[in-house]
C-alpha cells in the first residue's frame, strides 16, 4: 500500500506541475487487491498530497481505516471501476480542455500521434458539480481511454497512473494544439 501512496501523491504532483489542475480540483483513485479502492480524499490538494489525504474503501465506497471523507467523485470512480477493466483513473480539470469542451460535443486532435493515441475523444453533457450520471460515461470509458465532461474536466483510465496521466496530459496538449491552429487560420 506504502508504494500506490508514493506512486498517487508523485503522479498528483506531476498533474499540478503540467497545469492540469489547480487549488484542489481532481482527484485519483487506483484499485487495490480485495475489491478495495484507493481513493484522494475531499478537498485533498492533488499537487500537495501526503498519506492522509489517501483514503482507502470498498467497492460500496464505505471508508475501511480512517475516519476522512472520500472525494466527491467517488461514485464515478466505483461505477468505472465495476464497468471497465481500469485499474486507475485520474480526473482533473485542465484548463484547455474545458474552454473547448463549452462549445464542441467531440474532439478530433490534429497530429497523427494524438488521433493513433486518443482518437476521437467524445464531450458528454455535465450540469452538475459531480458526475450523478455515471453510465453514459462507463459506456464510453469502455470504448475511449479518456473522455471529457462538458465544462467539467476529463476522466482517463488506464492500466496504471502514469498511463492515466500521460493520456490526460496528451489531451490537454492536443486540445492546445487546437486552438492554435485555429488562431493561425484567423
Amino acid at each position: 500500500m506504502k508504494i500506490l501512496e508514493r506512486e498517487i501523491i508523485k503522479w498528483g504532483r506531476f498533474l499540478f506541475e503540467r497545469k492540469l489542475i489547480s487549488g484542489w480540483g481532481g482527484n485519483i483513485s487506483s484499485r487495490v487487491s480485495g475489491g478495495r479502492f484507493l481513493i484522494t480524499g475531499q478537498h485533498a490538494p492533488l499537487g500537495f498530497l501526503t498519506p492522509r489525504d489517501l483514503v482507502e474503501i470498498n467497492r460500496e465506497g464505505r471508508v475501511i481505516k480512517k475516519k476522512q471523507q472520500p472525494s466527491s467523485e467517488t461514485p464515478l470512480h466505483l461505477a468505472v471501476y465495476k464497468g471497465t477493466e481500469a485499474r486507475t483513473i485520474i480526473h482533473v480539470h485542465p484548463p484547455a480542455v474545458l474552454a473547448f469542451s463549452l462549445g464542441h460535443r467531440s474532439f478530433v486532435p490534429v497530429s497523427f500521434e494524438e488521433k493513433y493515441t486518443i482518437g476521437e475523444v467524445p464531450i458528454l453533457a455535465q450540469e452538475t458539480p459531480t458526475v450523478t450520471e455515471t453510465e453514459k460515461v462507463v459506456e464510453e470509458l469502455r470504448l475511449h481511454p479518456v473522455i471529457i465532461l462538458q465544462g467539467h474536466g476529463t476522466v482517463a483510465v488506464g492500466k496504471d497512473l502514469k498511463e492515466a496521466f500521460l493520456l490526460t496530459d496528451l489531451l490537454e496538449e492536443a486540445v492546445h494544439c487546437q486552438f492554435l491552429k485555429n488562431d493561425s487560420s484567423s
